[in-house]
């Protein structure tokens, strides 16, 4: 799991904007789960949770079949229809308490995102409307990505070893009007439940979170060699 500050991938720092997010832990940990089965099989998908009226920002690319109809992602009758939901193309709209507003959405605002195509810029873009949080699933590589206030805020490896809960401590993450604004290191360590001023945390095998950020191990260790060779 990596914890990113940086948007669409350009590498360039960028502080989101504080935002009051009142949508349902438990919605974003069934999306976060059902993300992450899609990206295990790499199967792409795309979901918006807004506590917003966001119409403006996206067409139906189907004729509306819930008209009258309430479906909650929280019915477990709902989960076949919801993941079949999933594979057409566009996005699966929700409101902040998990009822479906809309599927095979086009976004329509939408932001560049580096190394990927439609469905992550426009996850992306739609992040960035105020009480809005978009999550992805990767056909290319699997991963899950979820964006927050315009900017790129969590990258899960579902190939990686993860632990149980990760997905409620994603939405507790997700719903925090103040953790968005803290350092990389500071986020991993409050996710894992440990002192934030811990110099260095294994991340899933593949990250290290640092005080500094979050690094790659590979960066993390030519770094650290660095480090010891100026002392010398």
């Amino acid at each position: 799991m990596k914890l990113s500050r940086t948007s669409g991938g350009s590498g360039e720092a960028k502080k989101p904007k504080e935002a009051e997010l009142d949508i349902e832990k438990g919605v974003l940990k069934v999306i976060v789960d059902m993300a992450m089965e899609f990206g295990k099989e790499k199967k792409g998908s795309m979901f918006v949770i807004t506590q917003s009226d966001i119409q403006k920002y996206y067409k139906l690319l189907y004729p509306d079949l819930f008209t009258g109809r309430k479906v909650n992602i929280h019915d477990k009758s709902a989960e076949v229809l919801v993941k079949t939901l999933s594979n057409m193309d566009g996005a699966i709209i929700l409101d902040e308490d998990g009822n479906i507003i809309a599927y095979g959405a086009e976004i329509t605002k939408t932001s560049p995102y580096k190394g990927h195509g439609t469905r992550h810029s426009a996850a992306l873009g739609i992040s960035g409307i105020p009480g809005t949080v978009s999550i992805v699933s990767s056909e290319e590589d699997g991963c899950v990505r979820i964006f927050r206030n315009g900017i790129t805020f969590i990258e899960i490896n579902p190939f990686t070893k993860t632990p149980p809960t990760l997905s409620e401590r994603v939405a507790d993450m997700i719903t925090s009007s103040h953790i968005p604004l803290l350092g990389g290191g500071s986020l991993a360590s409050v996710a894992l439940g440990v002192n934030p001023l811990v110099a260095a945390i294994v991340f899933t095998g593949s990250y290290i979170a640092t005080k500094s950020g979050v690094l790659s191990l590979g960066e993390f260790l030519r770094r650290s060699s660095k480090e010891e060779k100026k002392k010398d």
